[in-house]
């Protein structure tokens, strides 16, 4: 499997984190800055062959325009590489129609990095991060208060669930992190809300597609689409249930109506038993010759 999320995986993804991020608040992270409006498709049509995209890309509640990025290896060239996301984000937010009226470059390092240049300056380019070190989270800490919560089937706060999507970045050393990611998914999996766990889950491996076990990333994945197909498909059986159900109470009540008919009922009364519309009665008594 190549490095990096597949694009079809990364549409799964996509729509798995998509409603789910509205409204939410990365303050846990640190970042003051306004609540998510929306999340956008980073996969955007290539115009040069090397064009690449940002890892997460949010119109805030604002009208700012968030570059969410996770670096394990920063270097000075990362700075061209977020203003090559921002231009390629801006000019499909300008196609469609989209005004932006600022601009956040926001990078969370994960836990092995301490410090990093927060600015690229070479004049007529300028460029400044928002940064967030994990290094400085309590990763046992932050695991075990979660955990203790879902054991004891409290309803986990959107506090909770930001901070598990990034729990694995917390830790400095990849045998580490991998193992991280395992318990962080387990746990995930146990969450009772069936959207929130999905939520996590798919954070957990957008966040972490850099280093996570590829084996791994495949079988989460695939996790994910056979969770989704089995929900439809038991959406799909309770519905046939229900229409079954509705067209058998329908079918009796159109049996009561062409009695009510036949007998010469008021249709007032009619209409409050059956609860079928004047119109509806009057085609019955129409096809019944009543």
């Amino acid at each position: 499997m190549p490095d990096g999320i597949t694009h079809s995986n990364k549409d799964v993804l996509f729509k798995a984190l998509s409603r789910c991020y509205e409204n939410k608040s990365l303050a846990v992270y640190g970042l003051n800055i306004p609540k998510i409006k929306v999340l956008l498709p980073t996969n955007y049509p290539s115009v040069t062959a090397t064009e690449i995209h940002a890892e997460n890309a949010f119109l805030l509640e604002d009208g700012s325009l968030l570059i969410l990025e996770y670096e394990s290896d920063p270097r000075q060239d990362d700075f061209l590489k977020y203003n090559l996301y921002v231009i390629n984000t801006l000019r499909r937010l300008h196609k469609d129609g989209t005004n932006v009226n600022k601009v956040i470059i926001a990078v969370i390092y994960t836990g092995d990095i301490k410090t990093s240049a927060f600015e690229f300056d070479v004049g007529a380019l300028r460029i400044q991060v928002e940064q967030v070190f994990l290094s400085a989270f309590d990763t046992e800490g932050m695991y075990a208060d979660i955990k203790s919560k879902i054991d004891s089937g409290k309803e986990l706060v959107d506090d909770d669930v930001m901070r598990l999507i990034i729990l694995p970045l917390t830790q400095s050393d990849k045998t580490h992190k991998q193992k991280i990611i395992e318990s962080a998914i387990d746990l995930a999996k146990q969450v009772r809300d069936e959207q929130q766990q999905l939520f996590i889950i798919a954070g957990i491996l957008t966040a972490s597609d850099k280093f996570i076990s590829r084996q791994y990333s495949k079988q989460v994945k695939e996790w994910i689409k056979l969770t989704q197909v089995a929900r439809l498909f038991e959406e799909e059986k309770v519905e046939a249930v229900n229409e079954a159900v509705n067209e058998k109470e329908k079918a009796m009540r159109r049996q009561l109506a062409a009695e009510m008919l036949s007998n010469d009922e008021d249709i007032v009364k009619i209409m409050m038993y059956t609860k079928f519309s004047r119109a509806e009665i009057d085609e019955m008594r129409m096809s019944v010759g009543a």
